[in-house]
């Protein structure tokens, strides 16, 4: 592997490891909906479901607390805040 290759690899496994992962149903967001590690402090909300997938239901607004859309990374998620 060449060093452009190896500093690739280590850059991206710093970048997991600080929660900078990609958004999907099951991962965490922050207050400014960017995605966190769910064990974070400033995990605020979890991504329950892909509002842009064929079979997207509409968020549960009846639920306790209640699911609200977010747009992380440019697409749309159903997040349920973190109790």
């Amino acid at each position: 592997m060449t060093r452009a290759g190896v500093a690739t690899v280590v850059a991206a496994l710093l970048l997991a490891g600080c929660g900078g992962g990609s958004a999907e149903v099951g991962a965490c967001i922050d207050a400014q909906q960017q995605v966190v590690d769910c064990g974070s402090s400033d995990s605020a909300a979890k991504l329950v479901s892909d509002q842009e997938a064929s079979d997207a239901s509409a968020c549960i607004a009846i639920d306790d607390p209640p699911q609200r859309e977010v747009t992380v990374d440019g697409h749309k998620f159903c997040a349920a805040p973190k109790k």
